[in-house]
């Protein structure tokens, strides 16, 4: 008898049209059925709408958001302005105070620390809880942090600088080990302990030999999170060659972190000694610094992969506000001294961005604390139906990164669905290293209709760091914080087969 039933009802649901207007033609023939009919006839129409959910075709409707770019400033991290703040460690105790009552945010901050109190013996297990103790209330704040240590602060490291190279190996062995316990935050380390102000020059550890030593040491007790930098890319080529030599291909692995940092930038033609002079040949030696133009080649190339930043310093040609942009997008910098040179800084505010787009008449500075860095905008959207039922529609994203440099740590991104029936997260696969400046990004997202309920979807676009848990907010209006970016609409409509 349950069988027949089935059988009949599986008839009638074949027979109708399986929409609400082939049941309501069947209700008014049955003008004054019994009641076994009237619940035969609500249980035709429950299976004929499961019958519908489970084989009917999914037709998408998809609006695009309009794609406007954006001249706001956006707080993401890794960066931007960055402060300095300055400690010696000592034995003495610290007062955390002054740092846990700044606001909690992403920004980048470059703590540099002084081991001269230490120069002739190892750091103290006090020395070693106060540098713990420092990184502690920084990360507490929400910061990624540059780090560089130091023995000088006067331009006079033969006064405070260790008398032997093991006494700097054995302080970077140390600090490493609390270094690798804050690696969720910090995000560069500066310089090989040794140097004027740490900038690896005016001491007799920055002699070619030992400088390969101290980076080789510094490496080796370092977690390969941490990106390292040396101050001029004749440096870098330097620690290459000597890499490659002992290593062979497995020096790779060191070479994919060390990046730049440069303290005279834009400072004149060698950016105060960083280049070679104007007559310097490309086809010099590796580790010979070469003409200005060669070198901005150069640290074009490279800081597509390792970051590039440091200070802007004497007013000069060289930093007016036109020849910096192009500069500094040319070598991607991603982050810049919010103090120094004020004259500097001051020059870049009283001129303007004259170009086409939302920064136009924007102050120079805005507009290069704009684009130091990463900066993700959304062009366009569109959805390609699937040419089967059995096919994903694809929703294409095109992006560019109008940014100085791209971003060199991984991000999540993930397309946000939101409806009445639930929201959902599709995380999106893609390797946001690889968004270069300038370039289209295209993100090809695949979305199984027949997994979605009917109705209608807002979607968002959302990208967000896994180190510091920070958003990572698109430079789109309409983007707002903690909402992602918007996408558009998809209204998803079921079609009997």
């Amino acid at each position: 008898m349950k069988t027949m039933r089935t059988l009949a009802v599986l008839a009638m649901a074949a027979n109708l049209s399986l929409f609400g207007g082939g049941i309501s033609a069947l209700g008014r023939q049955i003008s004054a059925g019994t009641g076994d009919i009237l619940a035969f006839v609500r249980e035709i129409s429950a299976f004929a709408e499961e019958v519908l959910l489970r084989t009917g075709i999914r037709i998408p409707e998809y609006t695009p958001s309009p794609c406007v770019e954006s001249a706001a400033a956006l707080d993401n991290p890794y960066i931007g302005w960055y402060q300095i703040h300055a400690y010696t460690l000592s034995d003495a105790p610290w007062d955390p105070t002054d740092v846990l009552e700044q606001d909690y945010g992403p920004g980048l901050v470059l703590l540099q620390f002084n081991l001269c109190n230490f120069a002739e013996g190892p750091v103290s297990e006090a020395g070693l809880a106060q540098l713990e103790g420092i990184l502690d209330a920084w990360h507490s704040r929400g910061r990624q942090l540059i780090l560089r240590f130091l023995y000088d602060w006067d331009g006079k490291p033969h006064e405070t600088e260790p008398e032997s190279l093991s006494q700097i190996l054995e302080h970077m062995s140390q600090t490493a080990r609390v270094i690798d316990r804050h690696r969720d935050c910090v995000y560069i380390l500066q310089g090989i302990y040794a140097g004027s102000w740490g900038e690896m020059h005016g001491s007799e550890y920055t002699n070619a030999e030992d400088m390969l030593t101290l980076m080789e040491h510094l490496d080796s007790v370092t977690d390969p999170s941490v990106f390292l930098a040396v101050r001029t890319p004749a440096q870098w080529r330097a620690v290459k060659d000597a890499w490659q030599a002992r290593e062979g291909d497995s020096a790779g692995t060191g070479l994919q972190r060390l990046g730049l940092y440069n303290d005279g930038l834009l400072g004149s033609e060698t950016d105060l000694g960083t280049y070679g002079q104007g007559d310097s040949d490309f086809s010099a030696g590796q580790t010979q610094k070469r003409s200005r133009q060669d070198e901005i080649t150069f640290q074009n190339t490279l800081c597509n992969h390792v970051p590039n930043g440091g200070e802007v310093t004497i007013d000069n040609p060289y930093n007016d506000f036109p020849s910096a942009v192009q500069d500094l997008a040319a070598i991607h910098i991603s982050y810049l001294n919010d103090r120094y040179d004020e004259a500097v800084l001051a020059k870049w505010q009283a001129d303007s961005f004259t170009g086409d787009g939302p920064f136009r008449g924007m102050s120079g500075y805005d507009y290069i604390a704009a684009h130091l860095g990463y900066r993700y905008v959304l062009r366009s959207s569109a959805l390609s139906a699937p040419a089967s039922p059995e096919e994903a529609a694809v929703l294409t994203l095109a992006l560019e990164n109008v940014g100085f440099s791209p971003c060199y740590r991984p991000f999540d991104v993930a397309l946000n669905m939101e409806a009445e029936s639930g929201d959902y997260a599709l995380p999106v696969e893609a390797d946001t290293r690889l968004w270069l400046p300038g370039q289209e990004i295209l993100l090809e997202i695949p979305l199984d209709l027949s997994a979605l309920a009917p109705g209608e979807y807002s979607l968002s676009l959302s990208v967000s760091d896994p180190f510091s848990g920070f958003e990572i907010r698109l430079a789109n209006e309409g983007a707002l914080e903690g909402e992602g970016c918007p996408v558009g609409s998809l209204t998803v409509r079921i079609s009997p087969q």
